[in-house]
């Protein structure tokens, strides 16, 4: 019954029988999670809460291998590789956390930059979810870096440059020139160089596997995406409230994820 509900979760719309079948399987797990064994009931409480299929599949291996090492007819061959699996990948995740915290604590965007959120282990864990096989380190790695570079972009459009600054920061990130840095205040250039060193670095990673063209696309979501950053803090400076169509038609973009799907493909 739990496999069946797991299951169900997969249908896509249209689907009618394995709708039906959600249905009928949630109604029967709720009714039966009060009298389950103590091995199953916990399953069965948490998968009504949050399916598998919607869960990270990193935590939903974490936490199944609690509940399998409760299981009476585990294998222990398979729960010791599964914990081992786990640990070692985990080590893996700790020391690119480290160097990616190094990166960042050495930019001193805390001191430098006091209104602009730390975020970069947030961002770690976000990307995380996305590529968390250790093949994909280079994926975290640059990722980790531009996420971490558009929230302090985000907050100094939403909550600190003017809108003359604002307007010279996003011709100087249109430009993606290093010497565009010369015409902006003090304060932003800390922010440009840390970016375009980002891009850097992606750029040189990118060429070693032949795939440099890559780099372009993601630099043009970038300038897609401060174009309406500009466009929102324009209208909050000018006290403009945008029609419905308007505000959705950006927000589409400032979202970040079009910059980020691009950024991400070929990683």
């Amino acid at each position: 019954m739990l496999g069946l509900y797991e299951a169900a979760h997969l249908m896509k719309h249209g689907e009618y029988i394995l709708d039906e079948a959600l249905s009928f399987t949630t109604t029967h797990l709720v009714t039966a999670a009060t009298h389950l064994s103590n091995h199953l009931a916990p399953q069965v409480t948490y998968a009504l809460k949050q399916p598998i299929r919607k869960g990270l599949p990193r935590l939903e291996a974490r936490r199944y291998i609690s509940i399998y090492q409760e299981d009476d007819s585990h294998s222990e061959a398979l729960l010791k590789f599964a914990k081992l699996d786990f640990n070692v990948v985990q080590s893996i995740h700790k020391e690119e956390l480290g160097d990616i915290s190094r990166w960042w604590k050495d930019l001193d965007f805390a001191t430098k930059l006091p209104f602009v959120r730390d975020r970069v282990v947030e961002d770690y864990f976000w990307i995380l979810g996305v590529y968390y096989e250790p093949q994909y380190f280079l994926a975290r790695w640059i990722l980790t870096k531009v996420i971490a570079m558009t929230s302090v972009i985000d907050d100094i459009y939403d909550s600190y440059g003017t809108l003359e600054e604002l307007e010279l920061f996003t011709y100087a990130i249109e430009r993606c020139d290093v010497s565009c840095i010369d015409q902006l205040p003090d304060y932003m250039k800390l922010c440009y160089e840390a970016l375009l060193n980002v891009y850097e670095e992606f750029g040189e990673e990118m060429a070693k596997q032949g795939n440099s063209y890559r780099v372009h696309y993601a630099k043009e979501a970038m300038k897609q995406l401060v174009r309406a950053y500009f466009v929102e803090a324009k209208w909050f400076q000018e006290g403009k409230t945008p029609t419905m169509e308007e505000y959705m038609c950006n927000a589409l973009l400032t979202s970040g994820y079009y910059m980020l799907t691009t950024t991400s493909v070929g990683l």
